[in-house]
């Protein structure tokens, strides 16, 4: 099945696919759960709880680093 560096690769040349992730990672209030559920209804199964745990932190870093105004549509 497919992990976190499938997706990773995939996602860089799917439209559709990186329109998906972003609509569910960019929302505010996006959980771990939602980003499990996201994985394995694409597929990506062997994306594990310690994969969505580094995005939920990079997502952080990026909303702490850049400024991100809360309600960004991107």
């Amino acid at each position: 099945m497919a992990g976190i560096l499938d997706f990773l690769t995939d996602v860089g040349g799917d439209r559709q696919l990186s329109g998906a992730f972003v609509s569910i990672a960019a929302k505010p209030d996006c959980t771990q759960q939602e980003l499990l559920d996201f994985f394995d209804a694409n597929n990506y199964r062997d994306v594990t709880a310690a994969d969505v745990d580094k995005i939920m932190a990079e997502r952080e870093n990026i909303k702490n680093n850049f400024d991100v105004p809360p309600h960004v549509d991107y």
